[in-house]
């Protein structure tokens, strides 16, 4: 789809295309049609100014001039913004990006949506600001010719992405979900214009949030239906895909087409739940299996598709499933992410509430009986149990959100175990830890299951699911929204209180007693799988597969940024121990060097 780049100075709005950048640093009038029709931004202009959005956006009724039901255009979000300037955000909703450049006022106004749909990437100095959805176009303007961020590299190997604001590349930053950045008079601001109102007690009856729940998804599904689009739904089989695949089927009037992944292994697929759904609700279904050979033709195609190293496996499977969708004559699929980071169905909100337990016994029995005695254990004495004990007390002395990293490699083993010391002497391992904490702080609520709710919008939706579903739907030459991220769903799940949302250790409770009747009973009680990948299985099994991310480990030694024996160390685990853990890290390190092979970054 296409890009958004652009440039303000001396109050014009200025565009690279990429043969434009790469050939020559002559600058173009930014113009609609050469964008417009494929995933470009609409343009507006008002005497000086200039507006660019692109997404599928909606006006809150404050903005409205008149009563509509129509998607407002780019000409009345620029009538709006000259009438109610930057709060104008306030009363955006569904996916944008925008862009506007007022030389009037000397000002150039960048924002993303609440949720972080869509995204945009800045840099600014001496020649202004320069802008684009991609990163890398930001990097490679001509006025700007960013180096790459070191930094940046160490926390891709941390998280398996780069949360923003970094980016790969020097000087150059991304919005958060729900931010704006405002450069005038030559001074850059950077805020949220948006933040969720979380509800701590009880805010209506069960039945009528439920009735809420239902209706906002209905709603939110009919509103991304567009006439002259054939529209289907990801279906891995879970509670978010099956209740969008179920509205769906509800809301058009021929079977509801469905998409579906397996991978040849019965612990990671979930085709038979997909397939219960589409029973259920008499949806036409549509499966691929994937099998490890795919990875040999898509694996360079994944890494050229993102502007910045990506590293979750299951872009894969995103990728086939889209293309499928596309094979099958659909343009605009519909996807069930965010319902997890809405209502609370992650597995990790109940294992870091059995280590926040730990904190409420009287310091006194923690530190001074507990913790004193285990620690005087003879190590040669310590069985599992005794080890166990003192691996909880460790990870419960660690505070949240330090303590989500606690099983990753990374943070498991010394630094100087795992990097390269010339790599190590360039970056702070702290530093990704410190932005956590910044967004971890910023919760509008005290409550402990908001706090992880929040702090999972940016760092698992904004910065990693979105950012894999949409580049891949892109790649596959399709069309995708979030109904479970239509405002009306995201404030609803925030007037839920967290005792009915996840009373005790109950994930999803709320969401899954709302569903009973309208799901298929085996889908609610069924254990979550995710959208993982055997990629650590194929790659035992697979020649071709292993000489491919060999030779890549091969060339990433040469980078000096991990240490050879750790790499050595981590080939011995996966081929002896376990595969599937540790094939996760190979995944992470091989699209790595496949990323700077395809974008020509030399280290």
């Amino acid at each position: 789809m296409g890009e958004f780049p652009g440039r303000a100075d001396a109050g014009a709005l200025r565009a690279y295309s990429d043969e434009t950048l790469s050939r020559s640093s002559d600058r173009t009038e930014f113009r609609a049609d050469e964008y417009h029709g494929c995933g470009g931004p609409e343009v507006a202009v008002d005497e000086s100014i200039v507006l660019a959005v692109r997404g599928h956006y909606s006006f809150a009724d404050s903005l409205k001039e008149q009563p509509s039901a129509e998607r407002p255009s780019a000409g009345a979000v620029l009538a709006a913004y000259r009438k109610h300037g930057v709060s104008v955000l306030q009363g955006l909703y569904g996916s944008f990006a925008l862009a506007i450049v007022d030389p009037r006022m000397k000002r150039t106004l960048l924002a993303i949506d609440r949720m972080g749909i869509e995204r945009l990437a800045y840099s600014t100095g001496n020649h202004g600001i320069v802008f684009s959805t991609s990163a890398e176009l930001v990097a490679k303007s001509p006025v700007i010719r960013a180096g790459t961020n070191i930094q940046a590299l160490y926390d891709y190997l941390l998280l398996h992405m780069i949360p923003a604001p970094n980016t790969i590349f020097q000087g150059v930053h991304k919005l958060r979900a729900g931010s704006y950045a405002l450069f005038e008079n030559g001074e850059l601001t950077v805020a949220r214009y948006w933040t969720p109102r979380f509800s701590i007690g009880s805010d209506g009856r069960f039945a009528d949030l439920k009735e809420q729940l239902h209706s906002s998804l209905y709603d939110a599904v009919a509103s991304q239906i567009v006439d002259g689009e054939s529209v289907g739904a990801f279906l891995s089989g879970g509670l978010d895909s099956s209740t969008i695949s179920g509205v769906l089927s509800k809301t058009v009037d021929a079977p509801a087409n469905t998409f579906s992944i397996g991978f040849g292994y019965e612990d990671y697929d979930e085709l038979p739940y997909a397939r219960v759904v589409n029973a259920h609700f008499g949806c036409k279904g549509h499966e691929y299996t994937i099998r490890g050979s795919d990875i040999l033709e898509t694996f360079p195609l994944i890494a050229r598709a993102y502007d910045e190293p990506f590293g979750n496996s299951s872009a894969l499977p995103a990728f086939y499933c889209a293309r499928l969708a596309r094979d099958n004559g659909v343009t605009h699929l519909l996807a069930g992410d965010g319902g997890d980071e809405l209502f609370a169905g992650n597995s990790r909100y109940v294992e870091q509430r059995v280590f926040e337990r730990y904190a409420l016994l009287p310091e006194a029995l923690r530190r001074g009986v507990l913790e004193k005695a285990l620690s005087r254990w003879p190590a040669s004495l310590r069985g599992t149990l005794i080890r166990k004990a003192l691996g909880y007390i460790e990870k419960a002395n660690t505070p949240l959100p330090d303590r989500l990293e606690a099983w990753n490699p990374l943070k498991l083993l010394r630094p100087a175990d795992v990097l390269h010391p010339e790599f190590m002497a360039e970056i702070s391992t702290g530093s990704p830890f410190e932005q956590m904490r910044e967004v971890w702080a910023s919760t509008p609520s005290e409550a402990y299951l908001h706090r992880l709710l929040y702090f999972d919008w940016q760092y698992t939706l904004a910065d990693n699911d979105l950012r894999k579903v949409e580049t891949m739907c892109a790649l596959a030459g399709v069309r995708v929204s979030y109904p479970m991220l239509n405002h009306a769903v995201v404030d609803l799940s925030a007037r839920i209180p967290p005792s009915l949302m996840m009373p005790g250790d109950k994930l999803r409770d709320f969401y899954k007693r709302s569903m009973r009747g309208f799901l298929p009973d085996a889908v609610i009680g069924k254990k979550k799988h995710g959208f993982g990948l055997p990629f650590g299985l194929w790659l035992k099994e697979s020649a071709p597969l292993k000489e491919m991310i060999f030779s890549n480990l091969s060339d990433f030694r040469r980078r000096r940024i991990l240490h050879s024996p750790f790499l050595d160390r981590l080939l011995n685990l996966h081929d002896n121990e376990d595969a599937r853990y540790y094939g996760v890290f190979l995944w992470v390190i091989g699209m790595l060097e496949q990323w700077m092979r395809e974008h020509r970054v030399a280290l």
